[in-house]
């Protein structure tokens, strides 16, 4: 009796594992690639499968993209829809047609991340992938080295929260984000911070962000400089690890 309740408990879970899974965001992308089954995956965003906004674009060559909303998506008969934010019209739509749809809040913090990865893994039947992940996290959490005060700045001299996901990050990497909002180049000339993190976001995008972010001044700061990869921060999600790995080198 026991072996033959194992064996229906089996089936049932398996059952329940989604064959279809679809992604509208571009951070959700970035948790299907990471915890899924390549034939798992009906589609993610375009988003996702553009080496110019993620880093884990290499894992989506060959899936099928979509444009983001519901609608575009249908076709596919997804099992399982993943986004991020408040959309109410898909959710009602999800609702009416009978479609599994998780929308998960916008993470705070990288234990908010871990605790995503984890669900998202869950859902996809592969609760080692979310293990894995989370202790990535955990172990950078264990091993961030102390606090020195920086500056992040992207295109038009944004600033990310010194409170915010971006921020829980770089204290990872031993970084203190010590100014938000925007940032002008005479406030850098003025008060230059001691380190710099030029969160770089497409390179090679003509633009009057990048424009300010190649400006002559900040070259000539007397300040130490690095790069942060802006498609990983983009999201601050699943690419971050890796990140923040690279970053503390950069800094050693």
């Amino acid at each position: 009796m026991l072996a033959c309740a194992s064996m229906t408990m089996g089936v049932v879970a398996a059952a329940a594992t989604p064959s279809r899974i679809v992604s509208l965001n571009l951070c959700t992308d970035e948790y299907l690639l990471l915890t899924a089954r390549r034939s798992q995956i009906a589609s993610i965003s375009r988003l996702g499968a553009d080496a110019q906004e993620s880093p884990l674009a290499d894992k989506a060559r060959g899936l099928a993209t979509n444009n983001g909303r519901l609608g575009d998506v249908l076709t596919q008969s997804p099992q399982l829809v993943l986004t991020m934010g408040h959309d109410p019209q898909a959710k009602a739509l999800a609702a009416r047609l009978g479609l599994k749809l998780v929308a998960l809040p916008y993470p705070a913090s990288p234990a908010d991340v871990a605790a995503q990865v984890r669900q998202v893994a869950n859902l996809v039947g592969n609760a080692a992938a979310g293990a894995a992940f989370a202790g990535k996290v955990a172990a950078l959490t264990a091993t961030a080295p102390p606090a020195r005060a920086g500056l992040m700045i992207g295109g038009s001299g944004l600033a990310p929260a010194m409170d915010g996901l971006a921020a829980g990050w770089l204290r990872l990497a031993g970084i203190r984000q010590q100014q938000s909002g925007q940032i002008s180049l005479e406030t850098l000339l003025v008060q230059p911070p001691a380190l710099i993190i030029r969160n770089v976001y497409r390179p090679g995008q003509r633009s009057l962000p990048q424009a300010w972010s190649q400006h002559p001044v900040l070259r000539q700061l007397q300040a130490r400089q690095v790069e942060a990869d802006g498609r990983a921060f983009l999201c601050g999600g699943a690419a971050m690890p890796a990140e923040i790995l690279r970053l503390r080198r950069a800094l050693s």
